[in-house]
């Protein structure tokens, strides 16, 4: 499990009345109190030269719970085809006005974070922002979406061929594995995790956050942070959820070769997996799994 090296707070605690039912008519009324996730928002902004020009665009606006900026951001950023390594990143810092003790210690300065590219590199935001305008003008559906994680990374048939496979007992012990580790789980009940596997079961990063979404980011971000790239060797990534869309183009941009969700994966969601070769697991259990593409990575 990762250790959070950020001095934030990640859980609050709040009072509550609690209302418990005895029988069919009787109840007790008691007051106590509960820890409650805490949720902010995130603005990420990105700065490059081109030319002679400094630009600033503001990328995203996102809500998550505090913590593990930089791999958040890392993994966004890759998953949307922003970046395809790290190193293409000079800085990743939050925002504030010198020194200005106040506002560096206040939510405003955990909550606005500012992306630097290295020098000689410009982000490529034109297919994000004509894809944008596609679906604001025609609507989202499955055929873009997928067109759209092609236009991301051409490269995306060539990260999910790797042949090494997986026995069946493994995956059944790798639910267990990321429950165990689940601490801001276990004290709010308000986070989703996710976590990433190599292919002998050895569990490289987990991360909770009160999207799923975010949690996956935090994973990726983790890894690339290490590696620089994309996976090019069997990782597994593992979800505590249901499987969209979503999940399915983080794994894919991050080059993970088996995704596995505790719940149910969408139509679209396997779609993807199919386009791409990418092994999809949904309803894994201790005892049983349902395989719903790949299941060529699996051995019994």
């Amino acid at each position: 499990m990762e250790k959070d090296t950020h001095s934030v707070q990640s859980t609050k605690k709040i009072n509550k009345v609690n209302y418990s039912f005895v029988g069919s008519s009787a109840e007790k009324r008691s007051l106590s109190t509960d820890l409650v996730i805490v949720e902010q928002p995130l603005q990420i902004r990105l700065s490059w030269i081109s030319g002679k020009e400094n630009i600033e665009k503001v990328f995203s606006i996102t809500m998550r719970t505090l913590g593990y900026e930089r791999e958040l951001i890392l993994g966004l950023l890759l998953s949307e085809g922003v970046i395809q390594q790290s190193s293409q990143i000079a800085s990743i810092q939050t925002e504030h006005n010198g020194d200005d003790i106040e506002q560096i210690n206040s939510d405003i300065n955990q909550n606005a974070w500012l992306v630097i590219f290295s020098k000689n590199f410009a982000p490529k935001l034109d297919s994000i922002e004509q894809f944008q305008l596609t679906y604001s003008s025609c609507g989202i559906c499955g055929t873009t979406s997928i067109k759209s994680l092609e236009l991301k990374n051409p490269k995306l048939p060539e990260l999910s061929k790797s042949h090494s496979v997986l026995p069946a007992t493994l995956i059944a012990f790798l639910n267990e594995a990321m429950r165990k580790q689940q601490r801001l789980f276990d004290q709010t009940g308000g986070v989703h995790a996710a976590a990433l596997f190599d292919e002998t079961g050895q569990l490289l990063h987990l991360h909770e956050d009160i999207g799923r979404h975010n949690a996956v980011d935090k994973v990726v971000g983790s890894y690339i942070d290490e590696h620089n790239c994309a996976a090019t060797s069997l990782l597994v990534l593992m979800v505590s959820g249901r499987i969209s869309f979503e999940i399915v183009q983080k794994a894919l941009m991050a080059g993970v070769s088996v995704l596995i969700g505790v719940g149910a994966p969408s139509d679209l969601a396997i779609q993807g997996a199919k386009r791409f070769d990418l092994t999809l697991i949904g309803f894994a259990a201790e005892h049983s799994f349902n395989v719903y593409h790949g299941d060529w990575r699996i051995t019994s």
